[in-house]
């Protein structure tokens, strides 16, 4: 059983990094907020488990990845995209600061663009160009084949580069 200082410890350490992961799957700092939480909660009741094959982080990832997962499969979820397609009705003045907020985040062409993508295919473009990961930690983190996450990461460049002007290619190109 780990110490509160430990569980503090892990908590200040990876809890900004997860919550991006999270975000980047349900879109909603809130949620991502709630779905990191419930990571950690579980890390923490099974933290004997922990073999040690791995890194902390690419455990907590793997928790992090599958508990988004879950909830994308949820009702809950369902729910809240209907609730949000409500919302985008309502006149700018009605919405609250946090969703304008928000809003203006995901107005950057390829945020909005890579946030489209399929989840299988969003995934393998954030963990390779926004955490760096190589094709062999994703496959371990995914759970697939380093060949599955080669041919999803190249099939969500060939996505992306569909939807991207000329300018916005040459960055994701050059990888």
């Amino acid at each position: 059983m780990l110490s509160n200082r430990e569980m503090n410890d892990v908590m200040d350490t990876y809890s900004g990094y997860l919550l991006q992961i999270s975000y980047m799957y349900v879109k909603n700092w809130a949620t991502a907020e709630d779905l990191v939480q419930e990571s950690f909660i579980k890390y923490f009741k099974a933290a004997n488990q922990f073999r040690e094959e791995a890194s902390i982080k690419t455990y907590l990832t793997r928790i992090t990845i599958n508990t988004c997962h879950d909830y994308l499969r949820s009702w809950k979820n369902k729910k809240q995209i209907f609730s949000r397609a409500l919302l985008k009705r309502l006149p700018d003045q009605e919405k609250g600061i946090e969703a304008r907020i928000i809003a203006s985040i995901e107005q950057t062409e390829l945020t909005k663009h890579v946030l489209r993508l399929p989840v299988m295919y969003r995934e393998v473009i954030l963990l390779f160009y926004y955490e760096e990961f190589t094709t062999a930690v994703m496959a371990e983190l995914l759970g697939v084949s380093e060949n599955t996450v080669k041919t999803r990461l190249r099939r969500a460049r060939g996505m992306l580069k569909e939807r991207l002007d000329d300018t916005e290619w040459e960055v994701l190109s050059h990888e």
